[in-house]
């Protein structure tokens, strides 16, 4: 298997082992739990902290991989206006979901309805961490198959 595949399939692992870690039964918790309430480490900065934090487990690991004279990591991870995209499609939505998922109104107190938005605002939280560490990975392994 070529290195850049191998080193790709890691890379998705550990993403993968991060989403579980941040978003535990994510589908268990939205269809079964119906929680009423957010949680308070669901916030519009877990993304960034979750990304923060894989990346210094891609820079650990391009400190093991990285050939004599190769690029410093930070130089290799250079996709920021990719991030910045992915940044700008979501920052619309993230402050209104949020907004929506800490207001219980009247009527959802009554319904018990209100977990529809606390499940909206995680899974919108969720598939935003699911795209920037894409994007992360993207930026990774297109120079690990350069060098």
């Amino acid at each position: 298997m070529e290195k850049a595949h191998k080193v790709e399939l890691q890379c998705l692992d550990k993403a993968n082992g991060l989403i579980d870690k941040y978003f535990p039964n994510f589908i268990h918790e939205a269809a079964i739990k119906k929680p009423e309430r957010l949680a308070g480490e669901y916030n519009d900065e877990l993304p960034h902290k979750i990304a923060s934090e894989f990346r210094v487990w891609l820079s650990r690991l391009w400190a093991e991989l990285a050939p004599e004279g190769a690029k410093p990591f930070d130089e290799i991870m250079n996709l920021k206006k990719s991030i910045e995209v992915t940044d700008a499609s979501y920052a619309p939505y993230l402050n209104d979901a949020r907004k929506d998922a800490e207001q219980i109104t009247l009527w959802e107190k009554l319904t018990k309805t209100n977990h529809e938005d606390v499940s909206y605002y995680k899974g919108l939280l969720k598939q935003y961490t699911e795209e920037l560490l894409r994007v992360m990975i993207k930026d990774f392994v297109g120079d690990i198959s350069e060098e």
